[in-house]
């Protein structure tokens, strides 16, 4: 089966994305509540997509998303933020591009994009 990680430090955020691509019947997803919770899923589940915010407390989105290609490189990243509190959700999100997502996507994303992207990465897997 295929796996999915979606990590968001946002818990109604989170929810809703792994609920909406749980209802996909095809994938297994699997949730992580920060950076340091997704890179350890990273490591020990390698998931084939990760879903994230890209703007989230306890790291830079450069490293972050850095962190993540480095532990699962085959992974496809589809990359999330409506910016932060010092930033433009357009700077995030150009961080992340920057930083090596696959995909970038402003908060709140349509269902339909973010499904269309993930449909997407797992093609190229």
């Amino acid at each position: 089966m295929t796996t999915v990680l979606v990590a968001d430090d946002d818990p109604g955020v989170r929810f809703a994305l792994a609920r909406l691509l749980a209802a996909e019947g095809d994938l297994e997803v699997i949730e992580a509540a920060g950076c340091e919770a997704a890179l350890e899923l990273m490591a020990s589940e390698k998931p084939d997509v990760v879903v994230t915010e890209a703007v989230m407390p306890s790291m830079t989105a450069i490293d972050y998303i850095k962190a993540l290609r480095r532990s699962c490189p085959r992974a496809g990243i589809v990359a999330l933020s409506a910016g932060g509190m010092h930033q433009s959700p357009e700077f995030a999100t150009g961080l992340a591009s920057t930083a090596g997502a696959d995909e970038v996507l402003r908060k709140p994303a349509r269902n339909d994009s973010l499904l269309t992207a993930v449909h997407k990465l797992l093609r190229r897997t």
